[in-house]
C-alpha cells in the first residue's frame, strides 16, 4: 500500500516537472515562434518578403509585441511602435479578445495613376468600380462575420504618408472601436467606432489639395448588417481645379450623417460653402435628407438640398465684383437610379418669386432665376450629362452703361469618361438685349455664346469673319444720339474666361465695312472689361453714299470718296478709354439742291477720345474748291479740335477767294448755340472777281482790294455788318464793267448824260483808289461801291456852247481828268446763296 501511494506521488511529480518543463518551454519558444514564424507566414501571405518584430510579454491574460515592422528594415511599408493584445485562455477558444491597442502605426504608401499602392499590397481591388465588385459579390453575403472578435480596438498616435511625385501627404489618424453589445460567447454585435483623421494642406495628386479634421462617429451591427456613420469635417479646405470647398461661415463643422436600415440609406449633410468659381452655400433640411434604396432591381436614390446665396458668403469673396444684397435660398430636387450597369440622375429647381440683387457702389444687378436642371444617363464609368440654366428681367446699372436682357439661357451638356476629368460645353442665348452707354444705344441684340469649362485659351488673331448666316451674335439697332449708326454682327470665342468676338460692322454706309474684335470678361483684378480694335476693311475703296443717313439735316447732300477709319476701345470697371483714326483722302461732297459742292477734300483726323469725341489740336483739313451759289472758294486749309460731338474749335482758317486769300482767328463753334459771329479776314481779293461772284455786276480786270467781312448767324440768317475792303494806298487799277448790268443797281445819276458818261466810262475804268462797304438790310446784302479815277480811253464826248456835252459819233476824242464814283448794289442773299429759309436745317443741329 505504501509502494503504491508513493508511486501515485511520482507520477504526479513527474507529470508536474512535464508540465512545468512545457510550460517554461513554451514561455521562451512561443515568443520566438511568434517573432520568426508565425510573423513572417502571414507577412509572406500579404506579399512582404521582410518583416520583424520583438515580443515583450507573454502571458495567460497579456500580449506585448513592440518594433514590428512589415517590409524592408531601413523604410518599412508598414511599422508599429507596440502592439498590445489583452485576452483570457477561454477567450481565445471562441475567437474573442478583450482589448487591442496599436500605437504609433505608419502606414507608407504612394498614390499614383489613381490607385494608393503599399508595396508589396495592391489596393486597387479596394477601388473597384461597383460593376467589378457585384460581380464578385457572392449570393449568400448577407452577413459579414470578422475573422476574430474584439472588445476594444485603438489605433493611436498614428500616420498615413502617401507620396504623389515630389509631395507627401501626412494624414494622423486615431481609431477607437467597441462592442455595443456582447460577451464573451462569440457572437457578433454591435460596435461603436470613432476615427479622427487630420490631413495637412498637400497635393495629393495634381489639381488636388487637402486640408482638414476628420471625426468620424459610427455604429456597426454586424448582425444585421446595418450601421449609423457620423463625419464631422472642421477647418476644411478643398481645392480642385477651380473649385474650392470650406466650412460655412464662422468655421461651423461640416456633419454628414449615413445610416443604413434594411436596404434603405439615409443620408444628411449640415452645410458647407463652395466659395469658386462662384461662391454659394448647400445644404440639406434634417426631415428633408436623400434616401437611397438597394434592391435586387438595382439602386434608386431621391432627396431635396437646398443652394443658398448666402450674403456673408458672396460678399466675402473678393473675387465678386458685385455685393450681393438679400439672401436667398433655391430648393434643388434630386432623383437617380441605377439598374445593372446602366444609371440616370436629374437635379431640377423649378424658379422663385425673388430675384437676386446685387450692388457695388452705384452699380446695381438683379435678376429672377427660373430654372436650373441637369440630366444625366450612362452605362459604367461613361454616360452623357445636360444641363439648362434660365434667368430673366436681367437688369445691370451703372453711371455709364445700362443693360437689360429680357430672358437668358443656358444649354449645355458634358460627357463622362472614366476617371478621365469632363469638358463642360455650354451655349449662352440671348435676345432683345438693350445697351445704353451715354449717347451710344444698341438694341434687339441677340446672341448664341459658346462657353466651355475649363477655359479653353485660344489666339483671336486666327478667328476668321465669317458670312453674317453663320454667326451667333448680332446688333440690329445701333445709334448714337439721334444718328443711326448701322449694324454689328460677329462670332463669339471663347478665351479662358473672356469672350472674343469678332465681326463686322456695316449697313452704316453702303461700301463701308468696319471689321473688329471684341474682348469681353473679367481681367486679373477682378473688374468687368470691354476692349475693342476696329478697322476699315478697304479704306482705299471709292463709296458714296447720302449724308441724310446721319441726320435729316444733311438730306440732299452726298458723299463720293476714299474713306477709312481704324482705332481701338476699352472698358476696365468704370474707366473708358478710346481712340480712332479717320482718313479721307479726294472726297466730295455735294448738295446739287442748294448748288453746294466742297471737293477735293483731304482730311487726317486723331481723336483719343472717341467715347467723348474729343480729338487732339491742330488737326488739319484741306479742300480744292468749296462753291455755293455763285460763291466759290479754292485751295482752303483749316486747323481745328473736336472738343465734343456739338463743339468744333476753329483754330485757324485760310482759303483763296475773289483771286485772294481769305483767314480767320480762333473760332469756337458749338451746336447748341444759335449764333456764330466770325471776321473773315482778306488779302488782295481781285475787285472784278468780287463784283462779279457776288453777281453785283459781270465785271473784268486788274486790282486788288483788302479789308474784313464780320459775318454772323443768327435765328437761321447770315448777315454781314460793317465790312470793308479797300485797295492798297498808292496801288491802283484798272476795272471793265458790263454797264448793262448796272442801270438796276445805280444811284445819285441825276442826268442822263451822266448816265452815259458813267457807262462809258467804266467800260474801261482806271481807279487810284476803290473801296467797298458791305452791309446786311432785311433779306438783302447792300454793297457800296466807290472809286476816284479816270477813264483809261479816250470817250466818245463832245461839247457844244448850245446844247452842251453830247455823246458823238466817230472818232473818241473827250478826255476826263478824274471821276468819282459812288454806286451801291442791292443783293438778295438768301437768293445768291441757294439757302433760303433751309439754311436752318442745315446749320443748326439741335
Amino acid at each position: 500500500m505504501h509502494l503504491n501511494k508513493y508511486a501515485i506521488f511520482r507520477h504526479i511529480l513527474i507529470g508536474f516537472i512535464i508540465i512545468f518543463a512545457l510550460a517554461c518551454g513554451a514561455y521562451y519558444s512561443i515568443p520566438l515562434f511568434l517573432e520568426k514564424k508565425l510573423l513572417t507566414m502571414i507577412a509572406k501571405s500579404y506579399g512582404f518578403t521582410e518583416s520583424s518584430c520583438e515580443v515583450r510579454k507573454l502571458s495567460l491574460k497579456k500580449l506585448d509585441i513592440a518594433s514590428l515592422k512589415l517590409g524592408h528594415p531601413e523604410n518599412p511599408a508598414i511599422e508599429i511602435d507596440s502592439v498590445r493584445v489583452d485576452y483570457s485562455l477561454s477567450g481565445l477558444f471562441k475567437k474573442y479578445v478583450n482589448k487591442v491597442v496599436i500605437n504609433g502605426l505608419q502606414i507608407r504608401g504612394e498614390y499614383r495613376n489613381g490607385n494608393i499602392l503599399i508595396p508589396p499590397i495592391d489596393l486597387r481591388n479596394s477601388f473597384q468600380s461597383s460593376s467589378d465588385a457585384e460581380q464578385k459579390k457572392e449570393a449568400d453575403s448577407t452577413q459579414y462575420m470578422l475573422p476574430i472578435n474584439f472588445g476594444e480596438f485603438e489605433i493611436n498616435n498614428s500616420t498615413i504618408i502617401l507620396q504623389s511625385g515630389d509631395t507627401n501627404l501626412i494624414i494622423p489618424f486615431s481609431i477607437k472601436a467597441k462592442y455595443i453589445s456582447g460577451n464573451e460567447n462569440g457572437a457578433n454585435s454591435a460596435y461603436d467606432l470613432q476615427l479622427k483623421l487630420h490631413p495637412d494642406s498637400t497635393n495629393l495628386f495634381p489639381g488636388l489639395e487637402i486640408s482638414s479634421q476628420i471625426d468620424m462617429h459610427a455604429n456597426f451591427d454586424l448582425k444585421s448588417n446595418d450601421f449609423r456613420l457620423q463625419l464631422n469635417l472642421s477647418d476644411m479646405n478643398i481645392e480642385y481645379n477651380g473649385y474650392k470647398i470650406q466650412n460655412s461661415p464662422g468655421n461651423v463643422p461640416l456633419t454628414v450623417e449615413i445610416s443604413k436600415i434594411q436596404d434603405v440609406f439615409h443620408i444628411y449633410f449640415s452645410s458647407f460653402c463652395i466659395m469658386s468659381p462662384f461662391p454659394v452655400e448647400i445644404h440639406m433640411e434634417r426631415n428633408a435628407g436623400c434616401t437611397l434604396r438597394i434592391s435586387q432591381e438595382g439602386i434608386d436614390i431621391k432627396g431635396k438640398f437646398y443652394i443658398n446665396f448666402n450674403k456673408e458668403v458672396v460678399n466675402s469673396n473678393s473675387s465678386i465684383l458685385l455685393k450681393l444684397t438679400n439672401s436667398t435660398s433655391l430648393p434643388i430636387n434630386l432623383k437617380g437610379r441605377k439598374t445593372g450597369n446602366n444609371w440616370y440622375f436629374s437635379l431640377n429647381y423649378s424658379g422663385t418669386h425673388q430675384p437676386l440683387q446685387f450692388c457695388r457702389q452705384t452699380d446695381k444687378f438683379y435678376f429672377y432665376p427660373d430654372r436650373f436642371a441637369i440630366y444625366g444617363k450612362g452605362k459604367g464609368a461613361t454616360g452623357a450629362v445636360k444641363f439648362v440654366v434660365k434667368a430673366s428681367h436681367i437688369k445691370y446699372d451703372s453711371d455709364y452703361i445700362q443693360i437689360e436682357i429680357p430672358d437668358f439661357w443656358i444649354y449645355g451638356n458634358s460627357r463622362i469618361c472614366g476617371t478621365e476629368y469632363p469638358t463642360v460645353k455650354a451655349l449662352v442665348k440671348l435676345a432683345d438685349m438693350k445697351f445704353n452707354a451715354g449717347d451710344l444705344c444698341a438694341s434687339e441684340i441677340c446672341a448664341k455664346i459658346p462657353f466651355q469649362w475649363p477655359y479653353p485659351s485660344t489666339d483671336a488673331k486666327e478667328f476668321e469673319f465669317k458670312n453674317k448666316k453663320t454667326r451667333y451674335f448680332n446688333i440690329e439697332k445701333l445709334k448714337y444720339s439721334d444718328m443711326d449708326l448701322g449694324t454689328i454682327s460677329a462670332t463669339p470665342h471663347q478665351d479662358g474666361m473672356n469672350i472674343v468676338f469678332s465681326g463686322q460692322y456695316s449697313d452704316l454706309l453702303p461700301d463701308l465695312r468696319i471689321n473688329f474684335s471684341v474682348l469681353a470678361g473679367i481681367n486679373e483684378e477682378h473688374n468687368f472689361i470691354s476692349k475693342a480694335d476696329f478697322k476699315a476693311s478697304e479704306p482705299d475703296k471709292v463709296i458714296k453714299f447720302d449724308l441724310e443717313k446721319f441726320s435729316p439735316q444733311l438730306t440732299g447732300m452726298s458723299f463720293e470718296g476714299n474713306l477709312g477709319i481704324r482705332g481701338n476701345f476699352s472698358l476696365i470697371g468704370s474707366a473708358i478709354k478710346s481712340n480712332c483714326f479717320i482718313t479721307m483722302h479726294n472726297s466730295r461732297i455735294d448738295c446739287p439742291e442748294k448748288k453746294m459742292v466742297f471737293e477735293g477734300i483731304d482730311l487726317n483726323l486723331n481723336i483719343p477720345d472717341l467715347y467723348n469725341f474729343h480729338s487732339d489740336p491742330k488737326q488739319v483739313l484741306k479742300f480744292k474748291r468749296f462753291a455755293w451759289g455763285t460763291v466759290e472758294m479754292n485751295d482752303g486749309e483749316m486747323e481745328f479740335q473736336i472738343n465734343s460731338s456739338s463743339s468744333l474749335f476753329l483754330e485757324k482758317c485760310g482759303f483763296s477767294w475773289f483771286g485772294g486769300h481769305v483767314y480767320t482767328h480762333g473760332l469756337r463753334l458749338d451746336s447748341a448755340e444759335n449764333s456764330i459771329d466770325l471776321t473773315l479776314y482778306c488779302d488782295r481779293l481781285k475787285l472784278a472777281t468780287i463784283l462779279k461772284q457776288f453777281n453785283a455786276a459781270n465785271a473784268d480786270g486788274v486790282g486788288a482790294v483788302n479789308g474784313r467781312i464780320p459775318v454772323s448767324y443768327k435765328d437761321g440768317k447770315i448777315n454781314i455788318y460793317d465790312g470793308f475792303l479797300y485797295s492798297t494806298p498808292g496801288e491802283g487799277g484798272t476795272i471793265s464793267i458790263d454797264t448793262d448790268t448796272l442801270s438796276p443797281g445805280m444811284s445819285n445819276i441825276q442826268q442822263s448824260i451822266q448816265m452815259q458818261i458813267a457807262s462809258e466810262a467804266l467800260k474801261n475804268f482806271s481807279y487810284d483808289w476803290a473801296k467797298l462797304s458791305l452791309q446786311s438790310h432785311g433779306d438783302n446784302l447792300i454793297i457800296n461801291m466807290k472809286m476816284d479815277g479816270r477813264p483809261a480811253d479816250l470817250m466818245p464826248f463832245s461839247f457844244k456852247k448850245n446844247i452842251g456835252l453830247y455823246k458823238a459819233e466817230g472818232q473818241p476824242k473827250a478826255h476826263f481828268q478824274g471821276i468819282l464814283f459812288d454806286i451801291n448794289f442791292k443783293l438778295p442773299l438768301e437768293k445768291m446763296l441757294h439757302y433760303g429759309a433751309g439754311i436752318s436745317d442745315l446749320m443748326q443741329n439741335e
